[in-house]
């Protein structure tokens, strides 16, 4: 059986919010095209049969959608994709659908089809109202309510939110008990492409005291035999166990991606959507053709210097020296690496779970 995920960007960068430390909006700035646009419907079709093409029979495949705010590409498109999608598959391949959004475009209409063909909703949400407006446009109520819709006609969704400078660890654990968001999953807020400092982003020694307290409060209640998912932590335990990782970059080692945008084009990974790095069009070029372009050989021979504490850590084989979008962070200070701060922190507690 065949695997494969595509990374979909129905509305390109579009959002109606626009927050304030969007790193997409930051790598749609830096680059020439393939935004301002919405996907049509053949370039969605094509997608759809490439993919299956390369897949094959009795395959496993994932569609996962994100922007910008793909809701923006409206009810109907996602109602064609599926419909495309069920057309051109054999009996036997399996077609699991995602989608990440900002929640305040959410309706009783987009629950209805997102029930229907089981799709799993990511919400971003940074915490109670008061650090979620901060950055997020004053949507706090409308994010809440898109969750409310969810929970009323049984939607599978979790808990996507971006960890600034201003995040407090205990206040956002609780934030997340009292809503009984209990899949989670926190990302780290890095500066711009161009190295500028803003009063958001967060720095090595604030990244690992966050990461700390924050897993603290998480091992206390799985402990107590709670059920609680945070992506990072259940990756890390699961390094510790088997030796793998379902998250990408958590072995130091990258993985291509299928990135379409907008408008076809593609790229290898959702953090480099750069011009040194686009690969060929989905409307022109088939997935073999796309993994064999010199846009993919490009990214994968690309590399940001490994931390120097790399070649004597002891918990090497469980970073790898981390997501290489991460390591300017995690060389922001001589001698210290914060992915390992944490990781020592951690691990003592981890091997003892089961």
């Amino acid at each position: 059986m065949r695997r494969m995920t595509a990374l979909v960007k129905p509305a390109s960068s579009l959002c109606n919010l626009k927050c304030n430390y969007c790193f997409y909006c930051d790598e749609a700035e830096n680059r020439t095209g393939g935004t301002g646009t919405v996907m049509t419907e053949e370039t969605a079709a094509n997608l759809i049969k490439n993919v299956f093409e390369f897949c094959g029979e009795n395959s496993d495949i994932s569609f996962m959608f994100q922007g910008g705010e793909p809701l923006l590409a409206g009810l109907d498109f996602f109602k064609r994709f599926v419909h495309t999608a069920n057309t051109l598959k054999d009996k036997k391949t399996h077609i699991n659908y995602s989608l990440q959004t900002n929640g305040t475009l959410i309706d009783g209409d987009f629950c209805r089809f997102f029930k229907e063909n089981n799709f799993l909703i990511g919400v971003s949400i940074d915490g109670d109202e008061a650090i979620h407006n901060l950055n997020r446009c004053d949507s706090f109520e409308k994010a809440i309510n898109g969750v409310s819709l969810l929970r009323e006609y049984g939607v599978d969704f979790n808990i996507l939110s971006v960890i600034t400078a201003k995040t407090d660890a205990a206040k956002l654990f609780e934030f997340y008990k009292e809503n009984g968001f209990r899949d989670v999953q926190p990302i780290y807020c890095l500066d711009p492409l161009n190295g500028e400092k803003n009063d958001f982003s967060l720095d090595a020694k604030s990244f690992a005291r966050f990461q700390k307290r924050f897993f603290n409060l998480w091992f206390a209640e799985i402990s107590r035999g709670e059920r609680f998912y945070v992506r990072d932590f259940d990756n890390l335990l699961s390094l510790l166990t088997n030796g793998v990782a379902e998250q990408c970059g958590a072995t130091g080692r990258c993985n291509a991606q299928l990135v379409v945008e907008a408008d076809g084009t593609c790229y290898p990974c959702d953090f480099y959507c750069l011009d040194e790095f686009e690969c060929p069009n989905i409307n022109t070029s088939s997935i073999n053709g796309i993994l064999n372009s010199e846009g993919l050989r490009k990214f994968m021979e690309y590399d940001e210097p490994k931390n120097k504490l790399c070649a004597s850590c002891p918990v090497a084989r469980l970073c790898g020296g981390g997501c290489k979008r991460y390591r300017s962070l995690y060389n922001q200070l001589s001698g210290y690496c914060p992915r390992m701060d944490f990781i020592m922190h951690a691990v003592e507690k981890l091997r003892n779970v089961r």
